[in-house]
């Protein structure tokens, strides 16, 4: 091996060692970092809490346990309609792969459950209002900046630039003369 090919050798082995050193200490100080997983929006030992069950920790501890209260209740009230509208919607999905498809039949097994899950919702909204009104002014407020916090996470925040970005629809000119 000539001396020129051996000095080219020995550069070329040393970048590679210094590229596994460096690889080996990102590793090291990133990895434990990176191997985290990222917070999941699912209820559970370990998980982040979901946006409504968050909004608790903006109430003073003595109004944190009725408020548990009154969202478990108002959960189990609805549950029932939730996993129904899954359900349908389902076999909603289902149907469309069969041979019988009928669009119309399923478009409104889809508005069935869509009912389903907006009358669940309603019912949750009144319930934490209710629960809102027996609050004090101080309370309410800072539950009511939780819940306009839970209202965006729970909006995918791309969708939530595209439509707060977009302008308001024109309004047609009015005319302040009286119509002959």
């Amino acid at each position: 091996m000539t001396q020129r090919r051996l000095t080219i050798a020995l550069l070329v082995s040393l970048a590679l060692n210094l590229f596994l050193v460096g690889l080996g200490v990102g590793a090291w100080a990133l990895g434990p970092r990176l191997m985290q997983p990222s917070p999941v929006v699912v209820q559970g030992p370990g998980r982040a809490p979901l946006p409504f069950w968050a909004s608790a920790r903006a109430l003073s501890p003595q109004y944190r346990p009725a408020f548990s209260a009154m969202l478990r209740g108002a959960l189990a009230d609805t549950v029932g309609d939730i996993r129904e509208a899954r359900k349908i919607k389902r076999q909603a999905f289902d149907a469309m792969s069969s041979g019988d498809f009928d669009a119309g039949r399923v478009t409104a097994e889809l508005d069935r459950a869509r009912t389903l899950e907006f009358g669940a919702r309603a019912r949750l909204e009144r319930d934490m209002l209710a629960f809102s009104a027996t609050l004090p002014l101080e309370e309410r407020a800072n539950l009511a900046e939780a819940m306009r916090g839970a209202m965006t996470q729970m909006v995918n925040p791309r969708f939530q630039r595209q439509w707060e970005g977009r302008p308001a629809a024109p309004q047609a000119p009015t005319d302040p003369r009286p119509a002959e």
